[in-house]
């Protein structure tokens, strides 16, 4: 009974003691904590590195420049000719240089083709002739006796033509002319037993052999193209076009422009050769499909041997590359083409090392060079290295800076 009464003063003991000394050494944990938080020091913030980009550049300086325009074509030969039997027979020999391939000059017998009808046709002829001209002669005389007989006979009368035999000598006369003709015909005839070669060439094809028979104007004897000359049509932009003064020629047969020179090149067992020619002609039209105009190229002595002997023929039919002379360029700044930007802007690196964006309107642009005249200036750096991201006034590294750090 005792204890049930004492229960409460426990209880309140516990509460004014236990619970006061508990709350104060809350509040004075907490508040150690707090003060040190506040007498924490703060970590110490490092600046951020500045990473620049790294450039190679190019130091520019003007100069003389000719410039080079790029085409490309086929070897042609100036003349191609297929040769044709001009009289019918059986051919009887062939000339030794007469097979793909073979080199022969002006005027060398290619082919004979049996002539012996043709010898008796031109004898035949020549009879005739011959006959033609004794009547004319003897009509000549008779004409020439008729008019001394009238004028001794006549009482000044005028006489007929019939009476002075002019009819009669025109005939004669024109039978004279007509086998002088049939005579001309049969030696010709004669002469194309004989086929010659026209001009200093090669064989390209064969069409016959010995022992075949030959129709005239239709059997192909051989297919031929000369040497002297060679070809090569080159196609120019109109833009490349500005750069070449093209030779032109006009309505009344006055001409400008040049005749360039030119380079041609082509790869002969994987070794690169050249030639040098010039550029002999414009075709004077552009073409609708492509937009180009086609000049024309010429190689003197394709097939001539060189001094060297190392270089061998510009063949017919090869695939070539050409340069041609263009204009000389002064204070010309010549680039590599990888420096020129999206845009056609140069990258330029003043001196305080930050990056200059300029655009530039090059006159010529190829795979390995830009050629730019003016809008730079000597000693102007021009930044080789790609770049992704680019602002004007960014800064960058120059190669002598990056290994000062």
């Amino acid at each position: 009974m005792d204890q049930d009464l004492n229960r409460p003063s426990v209880a309140k003991w516990l509460f004014l003691h236990v619970v006061p000394a508990i709350l104060m050494l809350v509040i004075a944990s907490g508040a150690v904590f707090g003060l040190a938080i506040a007498l924490k020091k703060p970590p110490e913030t490092l600046p951020a590195e500045k990473i620049l980009p790294a450039v190679d550049v190019l130091v520019v300086q003007p100069t003389t420049h000719t410039i080079s325009v790029e085409s490309q074509g086929t070897v042609e030969p100036r003349t191609q000719t297929t040769l044709f039997a001009e009289v019918s027979g059986r051919i009887e020999s062939i000339s030794p240089a007469l097979y793909a391939g073979g080199f022969f000059k002006k005027g060398d017998i290619l082919a004979t083709i049996d002539d012996t009808d043709y010898i008796a046709n031109l004898a035949s002829a020549r009879s005739r002739y011959a006959d033609a001209n004794l009547a004319y002669q003897q009509e000549l005389a008779t004409s020439a006796q008729a008019q001394e007989d009238w004028k001794a006979l006549s009482n000044g009368e005028t006489p007929t033509d019939l009476v002075l035999r002019k009819p009669q000598l025109a005939r004669a006369k024109s039978n004279l002319e007509a086998a002088q003709a049939a005579v001309a015909s049969a030696e010709r005839d004669f002469s194309r037993t004989v086929v010659k070669a026209p001009y200093n060439g090669r064989v390209q094809r064969k069409f016959v052999d010995v022992g075949q028979y030959a129709n005239a104007r239709q059997s192909q004897i051989a297919s031929i193209y000369s040497v002297d000359t060679a070809e090569i049509r080159l196609g120019l932009s109109l833009q490349d076009t500005q750069l070449v003064r093209v030779p032109e020629t006009y309505s009344d047969g006055s001409e400008s422009g040049t005749r360039p020179g030119v380079t041609i090149k082509s790869i002969y067992g994987g070794e690169e050769y050249s030639w040098r020619g010039t550029i002999d002609r414009s075709e004077g039209a552009v073409d609708p499909m492509s937009r180009l105009l086609y000049i024309v190229a010429q190689v003197d002595d394709p097939y001539g041997k060189d001094p060297s002997g190392e270089r061998p023929p510009l063949k017919v039919g090869s695939f070539v590359t050409a340069e041609i002379d263009g204009a000389k360029l002064q204070d010309a700044y010549v680039i590599p083409r990888r420096a020129l930007r999206e845009n056609d802007t140069l990258f330029i690196i003043r001196d305080d090392s930050t990056l200059e964006i300029r655009p530039v309107t090059p006159i010529q642009k190829t795979t390995e060079i830009t050629v730019i005249q003016g809008q730079l200036s000597p000693g102007e750096k021009v930044c080789l290295t790609p770049l992704q991201y680019v602002v004007n006034g960014m800064e960058v590294i120059l190669p002598d800076e990056e290994s000062a750090n």
